[in-house]
């Protein structure tokens, strides 16, 4: 097979939100963004990870990620002090992995497709580049015609007009590496379709798959709730059920082994956090419960509820929500009977 595949996760400064926080340490299906690309990352092969990062935000994401992963490819911190973004990490991932292939991802963001059938391509040397295209309703960010030509995306699918790229790319060995090192050539403003030109320039071969669908989490709730849907779309089915305790159960739902379910149907692809308490309540497909929450009397679906909220007895059902980490959902049956809410900034709530 030649070089061992590398993985590269890439966490970028513009990825910080407003409030500080990094999109992808946020939570889907339980679990953190950058933790489900790690995971796709192993599936697809490869036998290290190098999590490319600005230095000011490394603690924080060796906190949430750990150094150290059972069952997992080992973990290699690249830091960099100065402004980090696409062109500076591919320059940096290339003097790290030399003439290795690789999988750059970008960490807040996933592919509904697995990798493993795409990896083949580069390491057996039929393309030195994968790029993933995705269909998208977003009015910016499109493909220009010039690049759709460069591409040869009229070939793929000439009805697909509205064509992003995705934030996953898998190089062949050494061809990331002939980019970035190409004499009088810079990565003109680090856009892959550059890349992709410099390599297509020098005589290789650039190959365009298209895929279902892909989605980065910029923190708008949409964006999280469509990659719970990806991430839970992942979910295999638990063999363990915990105990009838008047529950029915149907589909891919894992509940952890000390989360507390009664009375209650549960209908995957959903996953049910450590501390959790359900009763009486209704969980719905592609909902995540996480740790320490608390539902019931309620019906929930399509939904995310953080660690440490709650819905309780609310009258109705929730859907398509996001419930942020110690909120309280609440039926007050206190008079006079009104609507009462401490709402932040930028929050939405919708009445039907």
């Amino acid at each position: 097979m030649g070089a061992e595949l590398v993985g590269i996760m890439v966490v970028l400064d513009s990825d910080a939100e407003a409030s500080g926080r990094i999109p992808a340490l946020e939570q889907v299906a339980n679990r953190p963004i950058a933790d489900h690309v790690l995971s796709a990352l192993d599936a697809a092969g490869v036998t290290e990870v190098l999590v490319l990062c600005p230095a000011a935000r490394a603690a924080e994401i060796r906190d949430c990620l750990g150094c150290e992963r059972a069952g997992g490819a080992p973990l290699r911190y690249v830091e960099d002090p100065g402004p980090f973004e696409l062109r500076r990490a591919l320059q940096l991932a290339a003097d790290s992995i030399g003439s290795a292939p690789c999988i750059v991802h970008l960490a807040g963001g996933l592919l509904s497709e697995p990798l493993s059938p795409f990896v083949e391509r580069v390491v057996r040397g039929a393309a030195d580049v994968v790029l993933f295209v995705h269909q998208s309703e977003a009015a910016d960010g499109h493909l220009s015609p010039a690049t759709q030509e460069m591409l040869h995306l009229a070939e793929l699918d000439p009805d697909r007009a509205a064509l992003r790229l995705a934030g996953v790319w898998l190089f062949a060995g050494a061809a990331l590496s002939r980019a970035c090192a190409a004499p009088g050539r810079s990565l003109s403003g680090g856009d892959l379709p550059s890349v992709a030109e410099q390599i297509t320039a020098d005589g290789g071969n650039v190959q365009v798959a298209l895929v279902d669908a892909w989605r980065r989490y910029t923190g708008a709730p949409l964006d999280r709730l469509e990659l719970n849907r990806i991430a839970l779309d992942r979910l295999e089915s638990d063999p363990r059920r915990p105990s009838n305790n008047g529950n029915l159960i149907e589909g891919r739902v894992w509940i952890h082994e000390r989360a507390s379910v009664r009375a209650s149907v549960l209908v995957g692809p959903a996953v049910i956090g450590p501390g959790a308490r359900i009763a009486d309540a209704y969980i719905g497909p592609y909902t995540s419960i996480g740790a320490g929450a608390r539902v019931e009397g309620a019906e929930i679906e399509r939904s995310i509820i953080s660690p440490g909220a709650s819905v309780l007895h609310i009258g109705g059902r929730l859907a398509a929500s996001v419930v942020g980490r110690d909120a309280r959902i609440f039926r007050d049956f206190s008079l006079p009977r009104a609507l009462r809410l401490r709402v932040g900034d930028g929050t939405e709530v919708a009445l039907s």
